[in-house]
């Protein structure tokens, strides 16, 4: 079977895996964004319980977003780690993108959850994440990009 090279050498890593675009690790930000905001929350002691209640008024928001937040941050920790040797890895992280659409479903959920325990009032941080998780489910579907990154060679 024949592959067409459609990237840059630069765009593979040593062990000849195509890495993240610089959508996806922004996609995968955004989806970590609890665990962002508890980590900024947690190094300013001062202002935390203000920050907290800026950005997650539901209380029960922020524990939410933690936990669907978890599978983004483990699989933005160990995209690095794969390697021809660590097959079950690859094996694992090749089910990468549907991971990522699954957890920007949960988090569209959450979001409709919020907006449902406020009283559908608008607020620009609900508006823009829906935005932003429309735009992300789009993309994590057209990119072929994105496809590409979570194949792993050694598994055909």
């Amino acid at each position: 079977m024949q592959y067409a090279v459609n990237y840059n050498l630069d765009d593979y890593d040593k062990n000849g895996f195509l890495k993240p675009s610089l959508w996806l690790w922004l996609a995968w930000l955004f989806l970590a964004k609890a665990w962002i905001v508890f980590i900024v929350a947690s190094a300013s002691r001062t202002m935390s319980s203000a920050l907290l209640e800026i950005v997650y008024p539901v209380p029960d928001s922020l524990y939410l977003g933690l936990i669907a937040g978890l599978p983004i941050v483990l699989l933005a920790w160990t995209i690095s780690l794969r390697t021809p040797e660590r097959k079950w890895l690859n094996t694992v992280l090749s089910y990468g993108r549907g991971m990522t659409f699954f957890v920007a479903l949960a988090q569209l959920g959450l979001t409709f959850y919020h907006l449902f325990m406020t009283g559908w009032q608008f607020n620009w941080s609900d508006a823009l994440t829906l935005l932003g998780l429309v735009w992300l489910l789009l993309f994590l579907v057209q990119s072929s990009r994105v496809k590409d990154t979570f194949i792993a060679p050694n598994l055909r």
